[in-house]
């Protein structure tokens, strides 16, 4: 549980992994002896993935123009602006940078774990 918030602090603050560790840390410090946690930002990260909380990264046109997503992701340059979606890299190095990042975060994944609960899913019909 207490993983799981801190994740979602570190997502909604934009927090790099070093905040996650510093906030791990404390918490660690503030816990009785005998309790456990996941210092290691990894496995947090494994921990959460079976929860359907995770997202999917699009990469975007530097000027907001279109999406390189489905029939668009092996474009290298963008319909209407003609920008690059990556950054340009001096030196090598097999990775692009993309100069703007969408992250998608799929609702039906969220919708069925909010009714896998009957407490909630009986909150959330029109007749209770």
């Amino acid at each position: 549980m207490v993983v799981a918030h801190v994740f979602t602090i570190k997502l909604d603050h934009e927090l790099s992994e070093v905040g996650y560790h510093k906030i791990i840390e404390w918490t660690i410090s503030t816990l009785p002896k005998r309790n456990r946690m996941n210092e290691n930002f990894y496995t947090a990260k494994l921990m959460m993935k079976p929860l359907g909380l995770g997202y999917q990264k699009i990469n975007m046109c530097l000027n907001f123009c279109m999406f390189y997503y489905l029939e668009n992701t092996d474009l290298i340059k963008c319909k209407t602006c003609g920008h690059a979606w990556y950054k340009p890299r001096i030196g090598k190095g097999r990775n692009l940078v993309t100069h703007r990042k969408l992250r998608y975060f799929p609702l039906t994944s969220r919708l069925q774990r909010l009714f896998m609960s009957t407490k909630i899913a009986e909150h959330m019909t029109w007749n209770h």
